[in-house]
């Protein structure tokens, strides 16, 4: 299974859809949030592709969670924005959450920042932004794919 996993466009719809676009085909598309209404317009037409989103704080339909938890292949993975865990001083608290979610990886947003790591049986993973990053290395996005049972997690520039 290959997913795509983008975050914080903020209304810069051209730079998901050329995130879509490069990485394509995959089976399953996540947004980290910020940026609904952008999602809304690159997943409008996509067909036989599984979507998965989440609020962020530049997010405001209610109806759209703040977190949430998916399967990829035996996996359980947390998806989560961000905003509300006080990532700039760690990942405790999101580690955490993945634990009490049963979750073996765990997907945010909000520091437009790449990262990934495994703590405390945890991968934890950032795709950084498709729009503004704060990390010094350039738009990007991510993909995670599962086979035979293993999770890998890989940034790329857009």
């Amino acid at each position: 299974m290959r997913v795509l996993v983008t975050s914080d466009s903020h209304g810069d719809y051209r730079r998901l859809k050329k995130a879509a676009d490069k990485a394509a085909p995959f089976d399953a598309f996540v947004f980290l949030g910020d940026g609904e209404k952008d999602f809304d317009i690159v997943t409008r037409n996509m067909t036989g592709i599984s979507t998965y989103r989440v609020r962020g704080n530049n997010d405001y339909d209610c109806s759209v969670p703040m977190s949430n938890v998916i399967r990829i292949g035996s996996h359980s993975i947390l998806l989560t924005h961000g905003s509300n865990l006080n990532l700039w001083r760690g990942y405790e608290r999101l580690i955490a959450i993945a634990n009490e979610n049963g979750c073996q990886a765990a997907l945010f947003g909000h520091t437009h920042s790449r990262h990934y790591s495994f703590e405390g049986s945890v991968h934890l993973f950032n795709p950084g932004s498709v729009s503004m990053p704060r990390d010094g290395k350039g738009c990007s996005y991510g993909i995670v794919t599962e086979e035979n049972g293993k999770l890998d997690f890989y940034h790329f520039d857009l």
